[in-house]
């Protein structure tokens, strides 16, 4: 699972080296991004320490961690853009609302519609949530991976959104390496899926 810890090295290298102040718009595309992108990495990180807290498979265990601890670390660096920038956690725009109309290179194969009652792209319904907490054993790590690998996906989309409309450098950057590091965590998801 080297993947996972690399990848969290990596931004936490990127979140350093692109740490000039620089003004944003509050209803721009960055600071949509940060926002959204906390929202959508929040669930993740229950969804993983939910599994890791019940599962007996050491993998699922260590994937989970993993997922946890690179997703909290990414949070933390987005909720710094944010007060580096004078801007509130919080925006008054709805969910993706920065992303606009358009597909903005998203794969929307394997990043599927968002449902009408989950606000981004990949978010499990609350209802997936319950089952994942009730889940024990092999059906809880099969749930968790299938939930895990869309959620990825629409982070993905977010990412390739963020990469095409972001206007500063710090988030082109932090998304373009987001999304290299899940789309590369899918394929590992989608084989650790085959062996359950």
């Amino acid at each position: 699972m080297t993947v996972f810890i690399l990848t969290a090295l990596a931004f936490f290298a990127v979140g350093r080296l692109t740490a000039a102040p620089q003004l944003v718009p509050d209803d721009g595309p960055d600071a949509g991004f940060a926002r959204d992108m906390q929202a959508h990495h929040a669930q993740a990180v229950e969804m993983a320490l939910t599994v890791r807290d019940t599962s007996s498979n050491e993998e699922i265990r260590a994937v989970a961690y993993d997922i946890a601890t690179t997703q909290q670390h990414q949070s933390g660096q987005m909720y710094a853009w944010l007060q580096g920038w004078g801007l509130s956690q919080a925006g008054q725009a709805a969910p993706m609302a920065w992303m606009g109309t358009g597909d903005h290179g998203a794969d929307h194969q394997s990043a599927p519609a968002t449902a009408p009652e989950t606000p981004m792209a990949g978010m499990a319904t609350p209802e997936q949530l319950q089952a994942l907490r009730s889940a024990s054993g092999a059906d809880a790590d099969r749930l968790f991976t299938d939930l895990m690998i869309r959620h990825h996906q629409g982070g993905v989309a977010m990412a390739t959104a963020a990469v095409n409309l972001a206007e500063t450098a710090r988030v082109r950057d932090f998304a373009a390496g987001l999304a290299e590091a899940q789309n590369a965590e899918i394929l590992a998801l989608q084989e650790l899926r085959a062996r359950l």
